[in-house]
């Protein structure tokens, strides 16, 4: 009889192995269920008892200074010739900020501003030389004025004692004429000496009287000359102001064409410069922004829009959470703040806020700003007014079974 190659314990082995082995199934306890659906339902009633969910309201805007930046604006196109101050420098009011040029250049390489200044520099000069020529000649009528009235003062003294000797003449030849008509009457002279007497007396009075009339004649050529002599300096000092007003006129259209040829914007407030936009050599156009001056001590805030639809629940107090897009949130995280003010005034459509245009009736809501800085890998990066601002406003916090059962309550409310 021949020997098996496998023992038979071996055969039997690899024939259990095969098959497996044969075990008894099992259910899960009922128990075991039970009390997974009852942890199931207790951990659903604690989660909607003590669980919350605060309502949020996503809106845009931007930041701004608390007490209102100043924004400098070239009111003229030109080119930038220097810049006197660089991002951050502190600056006070009418202090230099840059020196802006405006001219253009002539055929002969001469600015156009150039050429006008020059004109009237010269129109200025010519105007200033009769100017004093004016004044000059006044002084010389005056003069002979003055000398005018010293020589009929001086000849009235004399005509006045020439009427005094006349009439001492005349009251001579009376005496005479009197005592010759006394004689005449006793026959001691003869009547033809009378007359003669007498005629001597109306002679005498003729001159009297042609004395008299050249005295009046000269004392009205003495008022005369002293009216003359006010009225001539009235009449110079007139003629110089009037040409001190025309050198005052070419003097501000000098200054304007200066200012057309170049000109200096000063800091409108004291502050501190930001958002230098410009360069030297830069061309600009007119209500260009040269800069931002923020104020000392200043506090930026998040000025939001709220569409009218959500502004029902939006009060002082509310937390609010911002996204800067110039830090996005994905790296440099989420920031905090609280609604300060809630605007009353509707903004309409198709209106200006700040960098924003409105697409929406909106309210303007101020928020005061948890932290001024944004933390990018351990350093503290200053924010900047005008920077575009994404937000959250959280509103009122409620369980997860009153806002569940919140329509339910409406409608019981309402019947």
């Amino acid at each position: 009889m021949t020997k098996p190659l496998f023992r038979q314990e071996a055969i039997d082995a690899q024939r259990e192995k095969f098959f497996g082995e044969v075990t008894e199934a099992r259910p899960l306890p009922l128990w075991m269920f039970t009390l997974l659906a009852g942890l199931i339902a207790v951990l659903i009633v604690v989660l909607g008892v003590w669980g919350q969910y605060t309502r949020r309201e996503r809106v845009e805007g931007f930041l701004a200074s608390d007490v209102g930046a100043a924004r400098v604006l070239f009111a003229d196109a030109g080119r930038i010739a220097e810049l006197m101050v660089k991002e951050g420098d502190v600056v006070t009011k009418g202090m230099p900020l840059v020196r802006v040029s405006f001219e253009r250049a002539t055929g002969q390489s001469q600015s156009t501003a150039q050429a006008v200044a020059g004109e009237l520099g010269q129109r200025r000069e010519l105007l200033a030389r009769e100017q004093s020529q004016i004044r000059e000649l006044g002084i010389q009528q005056v003069a002979q004025i003055r000398k005018r009235v010293a020589d009929l003062q001086n000849e009235m003294a004399q005509l006045e004692r020439e009427i005094r000797i006349q009439d001492q003449r005349l009251q001579s030849a009376r005496e005479q004429a009197k005592r010759f008509e006394e004689l005449g009457r006793e026959k001691f002279v003869s009547d033809i000496v009378v007359r003669q007497k007498r005629d001597e007396v109306t002679d005498q009075e003729l001159k009297l009287q042609t004395l008299r009339r050249s005295s009046a004649t000269l004392e009205r050529d003495l008022s005369q000359a002293k009216l003359d002599e006010p009225s001539a300096a009235l009449r110079a000092r007139s003629q110089a102001d009037q040409l001190s007003r025309q050198i005052s006129e070419v003097q501000q259209t000098l200054v304007e064409v200066d200012a057309k040829r170049e000109s200096i914007i000063v800091a409108p407030i004291d502050g501190i410069a930001t958002n230098i936009a410009v360069s030297v050599g830069q061309s600009v156009q007119i209500d260009a922004v040269f800069a931002t001056i923020l104020p000392k001590k200043s506090q930026l805030r998040a000025e939001l829009l709220v569409p009218t639809r959500a502004i029902g629940f939006i009060q002082k107090g509310r937390d609010v959470v911002l996204r800067y897009e110039a830090f996005p949130f994905e790296r440099f995280g989420q920031y905090r703040g609280v609604v300060a003010d809630v605007g009353q005034t509707v903004w309409s459509t198709g209106e200006k806020v700040g960098p924003l245009t409105i697409r929406e009736p909106v309210y303007r809501v101020t928020v005061a700003l948890e932290a001024q800085t944004v933390n990018a890998q351990g350093q503290a990066l200053q924010l900047k007014s005008g920077m575009l601002v994404n937000a959250d406003i959280l509103l009122e916090k409620r369980s997860l079974f009153e806002w569940l059962f919140e329509p339910v309550m409406q409608l019981r409310g309402r019947f």
